[in-house]
C-alpha cells in the first residue's frame, strides 16, 4: 500500500503528537496543570491529523473512522486560553466555572451521532437501510457548517488570549516572568498565522458551489499540514519549556535557613497592622518594596516571612485583605453607589480581570455570585 507524501506527514505529525502529549502529561517539571493543558490540546491535534492521514484501503476503514468522534476541535480555544492562564498564574485551577467552557464541544459529537443513530435505527428496525446515503450526505453537509461555529470559536478564544497577553504585565505588581510570556506570545501567533489559513481554505469550502474543486485540487491538505507543523512545534517547545522550569512545588518551598521566632514575630506583627491598621493594601501600586518602606523592613526579610511561616506570596497575602474588603463594601449600604468594578478598584484591585480570578479563588464563587447571594440573605432576613 502507497502512502502518498502529505498523508506520510501527517502521520508523522500524529505519531509526534501522541508522543509529545504523553510526555507533557507525565512530566513532573514546570506547572503540572500547564503541561496537562497543552498535553490534551496537543493530543486533539493528533486525532484530527490522524482521521485525514490515515490510508483507507476499503470503505470498512473509512465508516470505523466516521464512527471515532476523531474531530473535537471546540476545545481546542478554551485549552489555548486557560493554558496562558495557568503559565501566568501559577495559582490558576480548573473549577467549575471554567470546565463551562467546555460543554460546546457537543457540537463535535454531531456528526458521529449521525451515523450512529442510523446504524441503531437500522439495527433496532426503525430506519430503512436503503436511507443510507442519505444520512451520510446530512453527516457530511452537518461536518461542513459546523466548521462555522468551530472557527469563530477558536477565534474568540485568540483574541481573549491575545487580551489576557496584553494585559498581563500591567496588571503584575513584579516583573513579569519573560520567558513564559514570550513562549506565550509564539504560541498566539502560530494559532494566529493558522486561523487566517483556515479562513481562507473555509470561505470556498462552505459554498457549495466551489466545495468539490476545492476539494479536489488541494484537498485538506491545506490545513492540516499547518496542523502536522503546530502539532511538532507546540509539543516540543511546550515540552522543552517544561523541562527547564523549575516545578511550582518547589519553588513555593522556604529558601535558606529558617528564621527564628524571635525575628518572625515582629515582621508578623508589623505586617498585620499595615494591612489591618493602616489598610496598605488599598493601594494598587502596592509592593514588596513599599511595604518594606512603609514597615521600615527589609523586602527580604518580608517575602522569606510570608514565605517560610504565613505560607504565601506577596500578592496572596495583600489580595486576602482586598478581597475582604469587598465582601463588606458588599454588605454596607455606604457604597451601594458603587459598581461591582468600582468597590473593586476601590479596595486595591486595578484589573478587573485580577479581581475576578482572585476572588473567586479565595470564596469559591465569583464576585457577582456572591453579592447575589448576600442580596437574597439580606432579603430573607427582612421577611
Amino acid at each position: 500500500m502507497t502512502i502518498a507524501p502529505f498523508d506520510l506527514l501527517l502521520l508523522l505529525g500524529t505519531l509526534q503528537g501522541f508522543i509529545l502529549a504523553t510526555l507533557l502529561w507525565v512530566n513532573g517539571k514546570g506547572n503540572r496543570l500547564s503541561n496537562r493543558l497543552l498535553a490534551t490540546l496537543i493530543g486533539l491535534l493528533a486525532m484530527m491529523s490522524l482521521a485525514v492521514g490515515v490510508p483507507i484501503p476499503n470503505p470498512w476503514v473509512g465508516l470505523l473512522l466516521d464512527l471515532l468522534p476523531l474531530f473535537v476541535i471546540m476545545p481546542l480555544g478554551p485549552l489555548m486560553y486557560f493554558y496562558s492562564k495557568s503559565m501566568l498564574d501559577p495559582a490558576f485551577q480548573l473549577g467549575r466555572q471554567e470546565r463551562r467552557h467546555f460543554y460546546p464541544a457537543v457540537l463535535d459529537l454531531g456528526s458521529p451521532l449521525i451515523i450512529w443513530t442510523f446504524f441503531i435505527g437500522k439495527f433496532l428496525g426503525l430506519v430503512d437501510g436503503k436511507s443510507g446515503p442519505a444520512w451520510g450526505h446530512a453527516m457530511q453537509e452537518y461536518n461542513t457548517y459546523a466548521d462555522i461555529p468551530r472557527w469563530i470559536s477558536l477565534t474568540v478564544y485568540l483574541v481573549l488570549t491575545g487580551r489576557l497577553l496584553n494585559s498581563y504585565r500591567a496588571t503584575r505588581t513584579k516583573q513579569p516572568d519573560e520567558k513564559n510570556l514570550r513562549l506565550l506570545r509564539q504560541f498566539f501567533t502560530a494559532f494566529l498565522i493558522f486561523q487566517v489559513i483556515w479562513f481562507i481554505h473555509l470561505v470556498p469550502y462552505i459554498i457549495p458551489a466551489t466545495r468539490g474543486p476545492l476539494l479536489d485540487r488541494v484537498g485538506w491538505y491545506p490545513i492540516y499540514v499547518p496542523i502536522a507543523v503546530l502539532i511538532y512545534w507546540l509539543g516540543l517547545k511546550g515540552y522543552l519549556h517544561a523541562r527547564s522550569t523549575t516545578p511550582v512545588v518547589q519553588s513555593l518551598k522556604p529558601a535558606g535557613a529558617e528564621l527564628p521566632e524571635a525575628t518572625v514575630k515582629p515582621v508578623v506583627d508589623a505586617l498585620l497592622n499595615a494591612m489591618s491598621a493602616k489598610q496598605l493594601f488599598l493601594d494598587p501600586e502596592l509592593t514588596v518594596e513599599k511595604l518594606g518602606q512603609h514597615t521600615q523592613l527589609s523586602p527580604k526579610l518580608i517575602s522569606a516571612v510570608l514565605n517560610q511561616h504565613v505560607r504565601k506570596n506577596f500578592n496572596g497575602f495583600v489580595n486576602e485583605y482586598r478581597v475582604d474588603a469587598v465582601k463588606q463594601r458588599l454588605t454596607d449600604p455606604a457604597y451601594g453607589y458603587l459598581t461591582l468594578t468600582g468597590i473593586a478598584f476601590d479596595c486595591g484591585f486595578n484589573s478587573q480581570a485580577t479581581f475576578q480570578r482572585t476572588f473567586k479563588q479565595l470564596t469559591g464563587v465569583s464576585p457577582g455570585e456572591y453579592q447575589a447571594q448576600q442580596k437574597k440573605n439580606t432579603a430573607q432576613i427582612r421577611i
